[in-house]
């Protein structure tokens, strides 16, 4: 199959520097979203409808949440599409799964492709995209994916999506332990660059310590790109699958509920580098 045009839809944070990469790499790219523009230089062309996209070879979801995703796909189907469809959100996977059975029974092929990076790494095309599907189908939009990441098989259809949350979760772990580190270190008189160099000289190092600390706490900007009521969204999904699938008793559990304390302590819409301004209090 030859794929000409992609359509694009969610064009935030992530989506608007990830369209682009599309358009690059030789393929018509057609963007649509409900509130966010992007620049015609990036050579997206943004339609006013979703009834726009109804001829496209693929489409790709980066959207919120996968009841968004459903709602949009739903809206797809009600004007007959017949585009294979991937979804880059951060969606739960068990509603992935449920909507896979939906699109099979129409012929529709559906992937799961969610990544990790950041809109940092969105840019430069050097995302991880987890993607979850029949892999002869994985193989027919590979060559899509490949210009915004890497591409990482997970499994079967909702794999990519249990892990994208699974790692977020483990990200969110040793973000919550580095800041409480740091937090400690300099009360005790420790400097941040005496801690910086020693934790990543040792094994306490992770991507908090490696990336953020310094880059994005230390220095005050908190602007990392990644809000923290996402984190909260992944972690609880994560949570919510080692309950139904491993245990009761998990850690997974104290973190969820830590990032969304944290989160309604801070309010607004916070980074989530941020909540190291909660553990400093």
């Amino acid at each position: 199959m030859k794929i000409e045009n992609v359509g694009f839809i969610g064009l935030g944070a992530m989506g608007s520097v990830m369209a682009p990469l599309i358009v690059k790499a030789g393929y018509n790219v057609f963007g649509y979203d409900v509130g966010s523009k992007i620049e015609q230089s990036t050579g997206v062309n943004q339609v006013n409808s979703i009834n726009d996209l109804i001829n496209m070879d693929v489409i790709i979801f980066m959207l919120p949440n996968s009841k968004i995703v459903a709602q949009v796909t739903n809206e797809l189907l009600d004007l007959n599409t017949k585009s294979i469809l991937i979804d880059m959100s951060s969606s739960d996977p068990r509603e992935t799964k449920q909507l896979g059975k939906t699109l099979q029974d129409k012929g529709i092929n559906f992937l799961d492709a969610p990544v990790s990076g950041g809109v940092a790494r969105a840019k430069t095309g050097n995302l991880m995209i987890m993607a979850g599907g029949k892999v002869e189908h994985i193989k027919i939009v590979e060559n899509i994916l490949s210009v915004m990441g890497k591409v990482q098989f997970a499994g079967p259809l909702g794999s990519g999506h249990a892990i994208k949350a699974l790692n977020n979760y483990v990200s969110a772990a040793g973000l919550i332990a580095s800041f409480e580190a740091l937090a400690t270190a300099r009360s005790f008189g420790i400097e941040p660059e005496n801690f910086l160099k020693i934790i990543n000289g040792a094994t306490g190092k992770n991507n908090t310590t490696e990336v953020k600390l310094d880059k994005f706490v230390v220095s005050e900007k908190y602007n990392s790109g990644f809000a923290l009521d996402l984190m909260v969204k992944d972690v609880s999904i994560a949570n919510s699958l080692i309950k139904d699938f491993t245990t009761k008793n998990s850690l997974s559990k104290s973190v969820s509920h830590y990032l969304s304390e944290s989160l309604e302590e801070l309010g607004g819409n916070p980074d989530h580098t941020e909540v190291y301004k909660v553990i400093k209090k």
